[in-house]
């Protein structure tokens, strides 16, 4: 086992990367239909507002974080809470991070088995992503950033090769502006918040990145920018290839966009696209895994990592495995994380900050989770 998370250090680069990487995960990939769906050709709007509205969520959990210097997440809600309150809070968030954990892995499973190996046994699939994800957290918070760090890279390569749905890009198709009714750029912002929701698990990585916390803003308001542009340029030239007419009827637009790319280094960009963006999964997979195992540990009372971990896998794969391919439960798992995610990313938050002005900065809690 590597040391204890507590003596590791990351850097703010590392920190930045791990943040980048949990933010994009299956989202990349349909976010454009269904922003499509809420507000039209307008969908590009409510994402940037949302956009605007998680760097400020940003800004909050580094308040927090900065207001309950050397605790994590699960500390802060007890100190913000009381002990019994902050517990069940703290379980809350195990329930939120397996859910998600859930969602992506059977997320990546169905959209593996439908483009690539469509014989495969879906089980397969799933252990072959879950293996991966463990391997990354299994050596600790340090390894975990230098993943992260490693694959950082893979962001650019695809973002060059989204250039080849600009080759039958019509941009008349984001016209007229400002169409979609206000109830539309609502549902478009709420779908935005919830693609960017990932800040929550800033509050498990910030207490252990170095710098201090002018440096950290910098970084991650830098990092959500970041993000923010790079599905703003994804919805856009989803928008412009497919237009109004059939980007709705399209589940993962890039895909298809890519499919009838061509070029002369690569056959199937598409293909080639959707083999890195696996990475990604697997790499968001692991955060929100880390996340689980980092409650687990508080409940109720720290254990040894890799049993807390294996805790963890044993559920996601278990819960995934019934999800499988069977479209009813998938969107029961779906529907469930639609439910808990408001008040994990947007309401728990929100408190946490208008709590943290009672605190007094001084008063410091050991080392964080």
């Amino acid at each position: 086992m590597a040391v204890s998370d507590t003596k590791q250090k990351i850097t703010l680069s590392q920190l930045a990367y791990i943040f980048i990487q949990s933010q994009i995960g299956v989202d990349i990939l349909n976010l454009s239909t269904v922003l499509h769906k809420a507000a039209g050709a307008d969908g590009w709007i409510p994402l940037l507002i949302g956009g605007v509205i998680s760097t400020v969520f940003v800004i909050m959990v580094l308040h927090i974080s900065n207001r309950y210097p050397g605790e994590g997440l699960f500390d802060i809600l007890r100190s913000s809470f009381g002990k019994p309150l902050g517990n069940v809070a703290g379980f809350g968030y195990y329930v939120y991070f397996l859910v998600v954990a859930i969602y992506l892995l059977t997320s990546y499973g169905e959209l593996i088995n439908e483009w690539l190996l469509p014989e495969t046994p879906i089980l397969v699939l799933y252990v072959l992503l879950l293996v991966s994800a463990l391997y990354t957290i299994s050596g600790g918070l340090t390894v975990i950033a230098k993943v992260f760090t490693f694959f950082a890279v893979i962001l650019f390569i695809i973002s060059a090769l989204f250039l080849f749905g600009f080759v039958d890009a019509k941009f008349i198709y984001m016209l007229p502006f400002g169409q979609a009714s206000f109830s539309g750029y609502m549902e478009g912002i709420r779908v935005t918040i919830y693609s960017f929701s990932s800040y929550v698990l800033l509050l498990l990585f910030v207490p252990y990145a170095k710098g201090d916390l002018k440096q950290k803003k910098r970084t991650l308001i830098g990092a959500n920018l970041l993000v923010l542009l790079f599905y703003l340029y994804t919805v856009i030239v989803s928008f412009a290839h497919f237009g109004s007419d059939q980007i709705e009827h399209v589940s993962q637009p890039v895909l298809y966009m890519l499919r009838t790319a061509d070029s002369v280094i690569i056959t199937r960009i598409d293909i080639f696209v959707l083999t890195m963006w696996t990475v990604f999964a697997m790499t968001a997979f692991a955060a929100y895994l880390y996340g689980a195992e980092r409650a687990f540990a508080k409940i109720p009372k720290p254990k040894k990592k890799m049993l807390n971990v294996y805790t963890a896998s044993i559920i996601v794969l278990a819960v995934s495995y019934w999800g499988g391919l069977n479209e009813k439960h998938i969107r029961n798992i779906i529907n469930f994380q639609d439910l808990i995610t408001e008040y994990f990313t947007i309401y728990i938050p929100i408190l946490l900050f208008l709590l943290s002005f009672f605190r007094r900065k001084d008063k410091k809690k050991g080392a964080a989770q």
